[in-house]
């Protein structure tokens, strides 16, 4: 989830303890948590940045009686390894565990105006124990690294995960209830229009499936709403939530600029221009339209070939971003449609194509954005006006 390099050394736990608790096949001693030792789940709300609009969750062990106050924080990973965006595009880049002093890191995400809310845990003094080797032990260099998926295996699942070996008991969120992935994400992503239609252009339709309360747990608030449902033997997990710092609202652009309008006033622009010239057009730009379409499929199918991401596989956006259009574009800037069978062939099944997409679309397993419509309006246009050219122009 959060898309920058937070690399923190581990603290060095101090203090006296009475007695300590070692594992010896990790290599671990421990000192034992004192009876005034607290376990909290704590949860950043979305931030301007765009590595923190989804939020962030971290794990807070605070004993005072042995001076340390330790955030673990499933969210970091290197900016410095070989081929960072490659391995990142790819999706083989090692997420690991870090530790920070929790105060200082709450407060620093709280100067940037993200909201802090904190939900103790009631755990038995074992359970506490457990959880602290848990993660101490993740902490090890050959234990610290993990293959971060996006929706299935994150900073909050992870943590999700911990508070379920530790209590033996599932944590989901009920509430969640016939809702897909990518409907969750969308409330996060209202705010930064263009992230999200970008994000509608690369997820496939296996984020359109229905999300399991266990799997709700991928988005913070959600995990941080799990904890408070869920039970630990005949309490409650979490206690109540307490709201440390006031999120501070985040600034969105006119909706005037989102994609969609502005999409629609571009093409009843660009029609009423044509209609005023006498319906007079270049060759040349329907082999842009046409290029730049082609070309941008082509990008997706790339990527779903070359990805671990299995988000972007089955993306049935290319069934209007053919990435054959690009040969089509190519081929416009040589000659007109109606002078190669082939090219007029290909625009003739391209517009029945997009006409037939377009009124498919809301029965198809995958949810596309709005703006594409008129994208796909004027790929129908461009198409027709090449067939329908009589001269060289």
């Amino acid at each position: 989830m959060r898309y920058f390099t937070c690399l923190i050394a581990s603290l060095v736990i101090v203090g006296a303890a009475p007695s300590r608790a070692a594992d010896r096949s990790v290599g671990l001693d421990l000192p034992n948590l004192s009876p005034a030792a607290t376990v909290s789940l704590i949860t950043y709300s979305p931030g301007e940045e765009l590595y923190t609009a989804f939020g962030h969750s971290a794990i807070r062990i605070l004993d005072p009686e042995l001076g340390f106050d330790r955030l673990y924080n499933f969210g970091t990973f290197d900016m410095t390894v070989d081929n960072f965006y490659l391995r990142f595009a790819r999706g083989d880049l090692l997420y690991q565990l870090s530790v920070d002093e929790g105060q200082a890191d709450i407060e620093q995400h709280a100067a940037i105006g993200q909201g802090v809310s904190e939900v103790r845990l009631n755990l038995s003094p074992e359970q506490k124990q457990a959880l602290f080797l848990f993660l101490e032990t993740n902490l090890l260099p050959q234990n610290r690294f993990y293959r971060y998926d996006f929706l299935l295996d994150n900073c909050s699942t992870r943590i999700r995960d911990a508070f379920e070996k530790v209590i033996g008991a599932p944590v989901a969120d009920r509430t969640v209830n016939k809702v897909t992935f990518r409907q969750m994400l969308d409330p996060y992503l209202e705010r930064i229009p263009w992230i999200r239609f970008g994000i509608y252009l690369l997820l496939g339709a296996g984020v359109d499936r229905v999300v399991q309360p266990r799997e709700a747990c991928f988005l913070p608030s959600n995990l941080e709403a799990a904890v408070l449902q869920s039970r630990t033997d005949d309490t409650s997990l979490g206690e109540r939530r307490i709201q440390l710092y006031q999120p501070q609202p985040l600034p969105r652009m006119p909706r005037i600029l989102d994609p969609e309008p502005v999409f629609w006033l571009v093409l009843a622009a660009w029609v009423g221009l044509w209609l005023l010239r006498g319906r007079r057009s270049s060759r040349m730009i329907s082999a842009l339209v046409y290029g730049v379409f082609g070309f941008t499929g082509l990008f997706l199918v790339v990527l779903a070939a070359n990805t671990l991401h299995w988000q972007a596989y089955n993306n049935w956006n290319l069934a209007w971003l053919v990435p054959t259009h690009l040969i089509a574009g190519i081929g416009l800037i040589f000659v007109q449609a109606n002078q190669v069978f082939w090219l007029r062939l290909y625009l003739l099944l391209a517009v029945g194509g997009a006409l037939i997409f377009m009124l498919s679309s809301p029965w198809l397993p995958q949810q596309f954005h709005p703006a594409i419509y008129p994208l796909m309006i004027l790929t129908v246009w461009r198409g027709a006006i090449e067939l329908c050219r009589r001269t060289a122009q």
